[in-house]
């Protein structure tokens, strides 16, 4: 990918490093306290709930760059079902490989879901309900703390292919900001019914201020901020998310929701980083984010349960070295072929010269299929679906 193209996505970049950083420093510092060791007040203040920005940060970059990802698979042509079919398939073979291998470390290896708290025994359908990613709606357990997020991810995809839909109509953004609303008043509703257990509802609106900062991204140009801005309003929003939640006992969903759509209009007033040694690192941190956030927690008790660490500094540079050694490994072992098999399953034969595209056997009678060119990946999108979540 030429440096223009990867200026582009340095911003998102830094997003996701950060949010995978938070969500480590905010599960490390729980589990010093647990283990006996003395942490600094300072430190503990600005990670109140730090992990919880985080996700949130995920949710807003990955409805964003997966509304992206849908408009390079059509290629300038509308939204058909071909592209959404391959789509799934793509997405799953993202997120399922090494969520089931984490899965299967766990039960095999007898690993705590968390590194600061105890875990009541599994039983096989609170490990068939994470294998499937849907323990939100079943047992609301997660055999390791991080896996809770996912089953919110991959409910998303079900409906991203119709958001984009309405992202891409010509009244989009005025749709989107309606929806917001009514995702925003149905979950407070709901709370008042539910006790606060609001489930999907509490975090729909946070995919939807993604997908309205795309939508928004296609249509508004707006006046661009220095680059370096970016890195303070980041630090001003996540400090801000933790300062908001100091003594809190769980994270405030309104909170989260105004973090998201803050997040998500700050990323469309800022200019590109030109940074490179900056955009170097943190492209390297994004492409091995989703094995840091799985595995980070395994090494957490393999440092601080088994090893018993009892140096700050020297525990945080095994913790931090042994995660990205488990992430690079995770990434080359499991999500770069699974992803590099997904291409290859959903990529369409070249036919001869002059031949008819021949239509999918699901397309509907008379319905247009994407051209070649299109439907055959370009290496800068594979590169960005081997790096992104």
């Amino acid at each position: 990918m030429n440096q223009e193209s990867r200026g582009a996505e340095a911003n998102l970049d830094l997003l996701r490093s950060l949010a995978v950083l938070a969500v480590m420093a905010d599960h490390l510092v729980p589990t010093w306290r647990y283990c006996g060791l003395s942490v600094p007040t300072v430190v503990q203040m600005v990670t109140a709930h730090i992990g919880q920005a985080g996700v949130i940060a995920f949710f807003v970059h990955t409805s964003l760059v997966l509304m992206e990802s849908l408009q390079r698979m059509c290629g300038g042509e509308p939204l058909q079902r071909g592209v959404v079919l391959r789509f799934y398939l793509r997405r799953f073979l993202r997120i399922y490989p090494l969520a089931l291998v984490c899965i299967t470390m766990v039960v095999v290896l007898d690993l705590p879901a968390m590194t600061w708290r105890d875990s009541p025994p599994l039983t096989p359908q609170v490990v068939l309900a994470n294998q499937w990613l849907v323990q939100n709606l079943v047992t609301g357990r997660s055999v390791l703390g991080p896996l809770w997020s996912l089953p919110y991810e991959v409910q998303m995809y079900v409906v991203l292919p119709g958001l984009y839909l309405i992202a891409t109509s010509a009244r989009g953004p005025r749709w989107l900001v309606g929806l917001l609303g009514v995702a925003v008043l149905g979950a407070l509703v709901l709370g008042e019914f539910t006790g606060g257990r609001l489930n999907m509802a509490a975090y729909l609106p946070c995919f939807l201020c993604g997908v309205l900062c795309f939508a928004l991204r296609q249509r508004v140009r707006l006046p661009q901020w220095p680059a370096r801005g970016w890195t303070v309003a980041l630090a001003v929003l996540f400090g801000g998310y933790a300062w908001l939640h100091l003594g809190a006992g769980k994270p405030d969903t309104v909170v989260g929701w105004w973090f998201a759509l803050l997040l998500s209009m700050a990323i469309l007033v800022f200019e590109d980083s030109r940074l490179s040694r900056l955009n170097r690192c943190t492209q390297w941190i994004a492409r091995y984010s989703y094995g840091l956030y799985l595995l980070h927690v395994p090494v957490l008790w393999l440092v601080f349960h088994r090893w018993r660490l009892q140096s700050l500094p020297w525990s945080l540079l095994v913790y931090l070295g042994l995660s990205t050694v488990a992430a690079v490994l995770a990434y080359h072992l499991i999500e770069a072929p699974m992803v590099a098999l997904g291409q290859r399953l959903t990529r369409r034969t070249p036919a001869p010269a002059g031949a008819a595209a021949v239509p999918f056997p699901w397309a509907d009678a008379g319905e247009r299929e994407l051209p070649l060119g299109v439907a055959a990946m370009e290496p800068a999108e594979v590169w960005q679906m081997l790096h992104r979540h």
